[in-house]
């Protein structure tokens, strides 16, 4: 019973550290105030707050601010506080009246401290040089010395083409240096590509209206690619036998002209065996010299016939 008691307690002052607003007793018709009613501010910058602590049902004596830094000047039940350097992290104000039944009702106020990141790195994890189509690399981005680091999104580029958003779940709420990592596959559309990061602070309505942005250097990929060898195409193959067409043609057109130039000569060759066989007839001979002469003559011509 005693241990449940104890994590009450406990639970209750983390409660009241955690939450703006926080009352105690049923007793409490209203809460202090505070204006704004969250607060953000830059490491080192001046602040300031005011703190109604009640309307009605109380006094000025039964009301107070609790600080740990900074001044406090009040009127009646409102209480203004001023700090000119805010340098002090994770502290609390809590705005207070005392009604008469002894109840206290209490407002937390807790102001948020926020440091924007000094810089921005980008690396790939325990690989420097060229990548390969199609395989797995880690990229690691490293933020130094940001706060509060859960209030912090890294962004990963690709170009103009984000590939993922990034928040850390750390409660630190003092600067600390943090690093992502993300899983990429690389194409061969992605060679020349560049690769950044980009550290945003995103701190709510109440924080700037820009908020901090830090962006890392840029890191050129070179991704190596295999090609696909292709056949011949099918042109190669009929210029190839375009010209052995064009070859033949010319082969037997000069066949033919030997052919024809034998041919003349076998015709040349006979005219002239007849002429001489003409001239032997046409010269007086004897009776058997003409018969042997024209038994020579007819075996001339079957000679002829047959060549």
């Amino acid at each position: 019973m005693f241990s449940y008691f104890i994590f009450l307690v406990a639970s209750s002052v983390t409660f009241l550290r955690t939450h703006q607003v926080s009352s105690q007793g049923s007793s409490c018709t209203e809460n202090p105030v505070f204006t704004p009613s969250a607060l953000v501010v830059k490491y080192g910058d001046p602040a300031n707050v005011t703190c109604v602590a009640c309307q009605k049902d109380c006094s000025g004596d039964a009301s107070g601010l609790e600080h740990a830094v900074g001044k406090i000047s009040r009127n009646g039940t409102t209480m203004f506080w001023t700090v000119d350097r805010l340098t002090e992290w994770g502290i609390s104000l809590q705005c207070y009246y005392t009604i008469d039944a002894g109840v206290q009702c209490t407002t937390v106020l807790n102001p948020t401290l926020y440091q924007p990141p000094e810089s921005v790195s980008i690396s790939f994890v325990n690989h420097t040089e060229m990548m390969f189509e199609n395989q797995q690399y880690t990229l690691q981005c490293s933020v130094q010395n940001v706060a509060p680091v859960q209030s912090l999104t890294m962004t990963f580029y690709r170009g103009n083409t984000a590939l993922g958003h990034l928040q850390s779940d750390s409660e630190h709420k003092k600067p600390v240096n943090k690093t992502f990592t993300l899983n990429i596959t690389p194409r061969r559309e992605d060679d020349g590509a560049q690769y950044w990061c980009e550290a945003k602070l995103e701190l709510g309505p109440a924080g700037p209206q820009r908020p901090p942005v830090v962006t890392s250097e840029k890191l050129n990929a070179t991704v190596y690619f295999t090609t696909t060898t292709r056949k011949p195409e099918p042109t190669t193959i009929k210029s190839t036998r375009s010209t052995t067409r064009a070859t033949t043609p010319q082969t037997t057109k000069s066949t033919t002209t030997t052919t024809k130039s034998t041919t003349s000569s076998a015709t040349t060759t006979t005219a002239t065996k007849t002429a001489v066989i003409a001239q032997a007839i046409t010269t007086p001979q004897s009776s058997s010299n003409r018969i042997l002469t024209h038994s020579f003559m007819c075996l001339t011509l079957l000679l002829s016939a047959l060549i």
